[in-house]
């Protein structure tokens, strides 16, 4: 699967209101929801590029769970394999709780609350522009050794864009799979 994510409309001058994301333009993979700690893996290729004048964005994975299925969502999982022009991510301390090699690259990982929302963000140390991995390995650190319960419903994973400012914003995907087994 390849596709491009560029709304000139929202993203043609993107520079009110600096440090808010925009948007997040993004493609869902449909699942099926069952608990996290009955999933084998997630596997996933991602291959991007990104085009813009002054951006500040992240490119991520985006993984929601809730304790039931088709609940509100109460956890979330982003997999930062792109943060640009120093995008940061959602933190109670900013600073990170541990690092960590997962899916063969270095991460930072960053526990803060978006609303009711307990949210995890993994931040590759290097940007990766060819990713290939198991999202599984993510999940299983914070339910592992962060205090995320297992028996969570993994209810969406999405891979895409927030860009916070800059102009002419486009993300470029030339190769995009996730399956879960």
């Amino acid at each position: 699967m390849s596709f491009s994510l560029s709304d000139t409309k929202t993203h043609t001058n993107i520079s009110s209101s600096p440090g808010h994301v925009k948007s997040y333009a993004n493609v869902v993979t449909k699942i099926t929801q069952k608990a996290l700690s009955s999933i084998k893996s997630l596997p996933s290729v991602w291959k991007w590029s990104y085009a813009g004048d002054d951006l500040i964005a992240n490119v991520s994975y985006d993984l929601f769970t809730s304790s039931k299925a088709g609940g509100d969502p109460e956890y979330e999982i982003m997999i930062w394999v792109g943060a640009l022009g120093g995008a940061g991510p959602i933190s109670a301390t900013g600073s990170p709780i541990a690092t960590v090699t997962l899916a063969g690259n270095s991460w930072k990982l960053y526990n803060g609350k978006n609303g009711q929302m307990n949210v995890f963000s993994f931040v590759a140390e290097k940007q990766i522009n060819s990713f290939n991995g198991d999202l599984m390995e993510f999940v299983k650190e914070v339910t592992g050794k962060h205090g995320m319960p297992s028996s969570q419903i993994l209810t969406s994973v999405g891979a895409g864009t927030e860009p916070f400012s800059g102009n002419k914003a486009k993300l470029t995907v030339t190769e995009y799979s996730l399956s879960m087994s």
